[in-house]
């Protein structure tokens, strides 16, 4: 029989302490659990042409992934160049991983219960740490109005909404800069 080495416990032991902290902090980049605090707003404005918000949380941090493909969360821009919206909704991987996209909203009323009318757009939402910034390589922003984060819920189109997508909820909504 051979003797045990407790050198090896020990290098073993590290190891397995690595990977699960590695794993952890993989997996804080975002939730598959609604944190709301990723959708209060604390400040917004335009940096460098790009307008942007400012959370409590983590900026598409989190989703609400009972809703499936049935809905999803967005942080709306209304600008001098219009109204767009960056999503945050369930993925198709089975790892959790948000999607993201980016989208002009045609409707001019944001109130729950309203239908929300989109078209595809191109942008990038840029995510770092509590802010959300939308890029936009062929406009140069000036003025952002007002921001909000909302629940759209996505149903079946009819007559009173042809998308079938509505606002569900207003997390949050705010009109002036807290700072600048």
């Amino acid at each position: 029989m051979k003797p045990f080495k407790i050198s090896n416990i020990y290098s073993h032991l590290g190891s397995v302490i690595v990977i699960l902290f590695l794993l952890s902090a993989a997996n804080n980049v975002y939730s598959i659990n609604l944190d709301e605090k990723d959708y209060y707003i604390n400040n917004f404005g335009i940096k460098n042409g790009k307008p942007f918000i400012s959370v409590q949380g983590t900026a598409g941090g989190s989703f609400d992934p009972s809703m499936g493909d049935e809905g999803y969360e967005a942080y709306v821009f209304d600008t001098d160049k219009g109204i767009f919206q960056i999503t945050v909704a369930q993925g198709l991987s089975a790892d959790g991983k948000p999607y993201y996209s980016v989208a002009h909203i045609l409707s001019n009323q944001i109130n729950t219960g309203a239908c929300l009318l989109t078209e595809k757009m191109s942008g990038t939402p840029l995510f770092s740490g509590n802010t959300v910034e939308l890029t936009n390589n062929s406009i140069t922003f000036t003025k952002v109005n007002k921001v909000y984060t909302l629940l759209v819920t996505s149903g079946d189109p009819d007559n009173e909404c042809r998308t079938g997508e509505h606002i569900s909820k207003i997390f949050s909504l705010l009109t002036k800069p807290a700072f600048t």
